[in-house]
């Protein structure tokens, strides 16, 4: 008996449906040598993002295209590569493939397509001297119990994770345009901020974090437009702070706010004195608190504070004083927690009880986060003003939800992969976030755990 061995059914079906459209490795280059002229590396010598996109991107086109040429199966890949606009001089202009073909022919043809080049030499080429005599008909009994492979899923099916570097080479053409374009819209904000702090005196002018471009310019204009037409308006806002975010303001109420404002200090005081010169604050990393909210939640908890400290008194086991610790009077509905700073986050309706044992079981641990928090605050500045200059960046922040510890490890693995990733980082403005992704304004987010995000 005669033992006939083959290659694997997964590689002999892929040479079968594709050796009558693949060209040799002269021909591709034949084929592609107008690309090859429009975007070689050489040619960007004066736009260093661009030359190092183009030479990362043709690295992993002639690598695809090997594998074609030897019959061989790769994953589809996306590429960016930037070219010169004809038009107008020292402009460039980005165009995105997507390298998901089965043959070689049909990537070289595609590219000289997106590229609005002549496709003439490789339509001359012949395909094949022949096709299979017949469709070959697949027994799954048998591929299913010698194989995972099955022969009548699609060819490229594979799902692909996508990692800095990669979405960096496909994504900053397109970030570099938008930012190019928002330009004159960050100097009027600029403009804009310099004129009314002037004009009306403000002690501070600050927005939201996260505030699209387009919408701060308008939140600026409408400002001044306001107080141009409001000269009552203009005399309130003389010497304060404003800040633009989501809440509405109180500009005409301004007079009655002051008093409101001025007892602060003191209800903050008496929820302290009643919890042994606790330090009472506010949260960090959070949006801002109206006024009226924030009076009503310390008057309903100083005043139960207030009745229990009378009836119950405070645990033999507390020092003289908690001015160590810190305290944040949250809303009825918020959580009893500590916070990753250290901080105690109080809602004004916990009962007295359960906020005296919340200290106690927590104190220990509240002051050590605190002290580590102060300790990586300093770490995580320094390591700002690094990566900023090492790679290069215009605009550097993060997103309120990313912790300092967080920001730490992306920033150290920023820099230690600053040698390929300071070219396409340049120049940009770069949000330190959960995700990806390009904005309007072309300002782009990266994940803070970026190539360590699940999938």
């Amino acid at each position: 008996m005669h033992i006939i061995t083959s290659r694997a059914p997964r590689q002999l079906l892929y040479e079968i449906k594709n050796s009558c459209r693949n060209l040799s490795s002269a021909q591709v280059t034949t084929a592609l040598r107008p690309f090859y002229f429009l975007v070689h590396p050489d040619l960007f010598g004066q736009h260093p993002r661009a030359q190092h996109v183009n030479d990362a991107s043709l690295k992993l086109l002639n690598s695809h295209l090997d594998s074609l040429i030897n019959h061989e199966k790769p994953r589809p890949v996306s590429l960016q590569f930037y070219i010169k606009n004809k038009k107008m001089q020292g402009s460039l202009n980005t165009v995105a493939l997507n390298l998901n073909k089965p043959s070689a022919r049909d990537i070289v043809h595609r590219i000289l397509n997106e590229f609005d080049l002549p496709t003439k030499y490789v339509d001359n080429l012949p395909e094949s001297l022949h096709e299979p005599d017949r469709k070959i008909k697949w027994h799954q009994p048998f591929h299913g119990g010698s194989s995972t492979f099955n022969p009548e899923d699609e060819l490229y099916s594979a799902r692909l994770r996508e990692n800095l570097y990669s979405w960096l080479i496909k994504n900053m053409g397109e970030a570099e345009r938008r930012l190019a374009v928002s330009e004159p819209i960050r100097q009027d904000i600029v403009r804009l901020r310099h004129s009314l702090i002037e004009e009306l005196n403000l002690s501070q002018l600050s927005w939201q974090r996260g505030l699209g471009t387009t919408h701060l310019r308008g939140c600026l204009q409408g400002l001044k437009a306001l107080t141009m037409h409001h000269q009552e308006i203009k005399e309130i806002l003389q010497g304060r702070a404003v800040h633009f975010g989501n809440e509405t303001g109180v500009i005409c109420k301004l007079p009655e706010e002051d008093s409101m404002i001025q007892r602060i200090p003191d209800m903050q005081r008496a929820v302290s004195n009643a919890l042994r010169e606790i330090q009472v604050t506010h949260r960090k990393y959070q949006p801002f608190v109206l006024v009226e909210h924030y009076i009503q939640h310390l008057r309903r908890l100083v005043t139960s504070l207030g009745d229990y400290r009378g009836r119950e008194g405070f645990p033999k086991s507390w020092p003289e004083k908690l001015s160590s610790l810190q305290l944040v009077v949250e809303s009825a509905a918020g959580p009893l927690m500590l916070s990753p700073t250290g901080q105690i986050l109080a809602p004004s309706s916990c009962p007295p009880w359960l906020l005296v044992n919340f200290i106690t079981e927590n104190m220990d641990q509240a002051e050590k986060m605190i002290a580590e928090y102060e300790s990586i605050r300093d770490q995580e500045k320094d390591l700002y003003e690094k990566c900023k200059e090492d790679l290069g960046l215009e605009f550097l922040e993060k997103d309120d939800s990313v912790m300092p510890n967080m920001m730490i490890e992306c920033l150290e693995r920023l820099l230690d992969s600053g040698y390929r990733l300071s070219p396409l980082l340049s120049g940009a403005r770069i949000w330190i976030t959960h995700y990806y992704a390009v904005m309007v304004d072309g300002e782009v987010c990266i994940p803070w755990n970026w190539d360590q995000e699940k999938f």
